[in-house]
């Protein structure tokens, strides 16, 4: 167990984003080229804050994105025969192509990109490694089996623990129909903590989405997550979304900068022809007034026709200059005002974007709130009846929940869980009620930490209420 909880924390260390590199720098139109690079690597932080500590297994399905910069036609290469969806086998590896097998179990998605990005570079003869990304999309199931109504595999989800595993497959199963009310406290808890996660998801979202439409510095989570700071849950939702708003914050005022530093550019540029078209209309008259001068002269005999043809040429060649020159300024001034226009509408469309994301947090606030509200008053109504149910127990028991997990090194272990232990993928759950409960009462519930909280002030749900 210390052996594997070492090797554990040796490949944390080891982990890092794969960053992008080579943005173009020389030129200011390949700061535009990099801008799309960078935007891609934005995308990937969210990832890469919830999933960074997570290991690979078999079953796992990641997406992998591979992108290319290459400096020397100032264009981004997408490996679009790589950006896509794939599971790791049950050898533990995944087949790409270019890459060929690639071990990916015991891997963090991060190491996982590391590894694709070194194996390209090797396989392909590239001078510098690819930028690639992993994000999990499809975690491994996890078991449960026992004494449960609908013992199998479920699909795992991020921050399971064994009172909720119980609530997907079901609740406790009972010999005694009269136990229900017990079973039905048991499903409505699990049910609970399942929708207290989702809201609190849902508030610091919220909270990061009404930062970036007010143009915040920072953002100002509700007193409901801040007064449980102190939960590790609660803390790591809020450092998410904090990196979240860095990252798209940072991203647009890139995007901001480089058009304003286009439309500098196109300023200047259009003095300069200005300036140009000055000298132009110079070369012009100058052209016209030796014209007039040579038709004079040929006129009276004292110049060959040759040279008033040439002096024709000079000016048609002036005027054609001026012409470009004034066309140059033309295609300037449009292009000036096209950088304009993109700036305008990137602020508008980036506020557009978020409002409707608000929106649609919103609408799944109030209705999880509205579940939660009816889940808390049947959970009420159970706890109610209960006790009626139980009067005549001859024992009261509880039931024993064990977990058989296999580590990274293949190895078993099987020990015995509460209801607030983490569950991790590929475990097996069983869960046990001593023959003695079945006809004779339901267990005794154990008080679960995870829902000391309200879930809303109308619906008065406290703690005590809970358990």
């Amino acid at each position: 167990m210390a052996r594997q909880l070492t090797n554990q924390r040796r490949r944390g260390r080891r982990s890092v984003a794969i960053s992008l590199q080579h943005i173009g720098t020389v030129q200011f139109f390949r700061l535009l080229g990099g801008l799309l690079l960078l935007l891609f690597a934005i995308t990937c932080i969210a990832t890469a804050a919830s999933a960074q500590d997570y290991i690979l297994g078999p079953q796992d399905k990641v997406r992998l994105k591979v992108y290319e910069w290459r400096a020397s036609r100032d264009e981004i290469f997408e490996w679009t025969a790589l950006n896509d969806d794939f599971a790791v086998g049950a050898d533990g590896t995944i087949s790409l192509p270019f890459a060929g097998r690639i071990l990916a179990s015991g891997l963090s998605p991060t190491e996982l990109a590391s590894k694709v990005s070194v194996a390209l570079m090797q396989r392909m003869g590239l001078g510098r490694r690819p930028d690639v990304s992993a994000e999990i999309i499809e975690f491994r199931p996890f078991y449960i089996v026992g004494d449960v109504e609908n013992p199998g595999a479920f699909p795992y989800r991020p921050g399971l623990n064994v009172l909720q595993a119980v609530s997907i497959s079901g609740g406790l199963r009972r010999g005694d129909q009269g136990a229900r009310p017990e079973r039905e406290i048991i499903s409505g808890r699990g049910e609970l903590a399942v929708q207290y996660a989702s809201r609190a998801s849902l508030l610091a979202r919220k909270a990061r989405l009404e930062a970036e439409i007010d143009d915040a510095d920072s953002i100002a989570f509700p007193p409901e997550l801040t007064s449980r700071a102190d939960d590790p849950a609660i803390a790591l939702l809020m450092d998410q979304e904090r990196s979240i708003f860095e990252a798209r914050r940072q991203g647009m005022q890139t995007q901001l900068r480089a058009l304003e530093e286009l439309r500098d550019y196109l300023d200047k540029a259009v003095e300069s022809l200005e300036s140009h078209l000055t000298f132009q209309d110079r070369q012009v008259a100058l052209s016209q007034k030796e014209m007039e001068n040579v038709a004079a002269l040929a006129k009276k005999g004292f110049a060959a026709e040759t040279r008033k043809m040439e002096a024709e040429r000079a000016l048609v060649r002036a005027q054609s200059d001026r012409l470009s020159a004034e066309t140059s300024i033309m295609r300037a001034r449009q292009e000036k005002s096209q950088t304009e226009i993109a700036i305008l509408e990137l602020s508008i469309n980036r506020k557009n974007e978020v409002r409707a994301q608000l929106r649609d947090t919103q609408a799944q606030l109030e209705e999880l709130e509205a579940r939660s509200m009816t889940t808390a008053q049947l959970l009420s109504e159970s706890q109610r009846v209960a006790p009626q149910t139980a009067a005549g127990a001859v024992g009261k028991v509880r039931p024993v929940y064990m977990i058989v997990r296999t580590g990274t090194d293949g190895s078993t272990k099987r020990f015995q869980a509460g209801e607030t232990d983490a569950v991790r993928p590929g475990d097996v759950i069983e869960v046990e009620i001593p023959l003695d409960a079945f006809g004779y009462g339901a267990p005794q519930l154990r008080p679960s930490p995870a829902l000391d909280m309200t879930i809303d002030g109308n619906a008065g749900i406290a703690a005590e209420e809970i358990n």
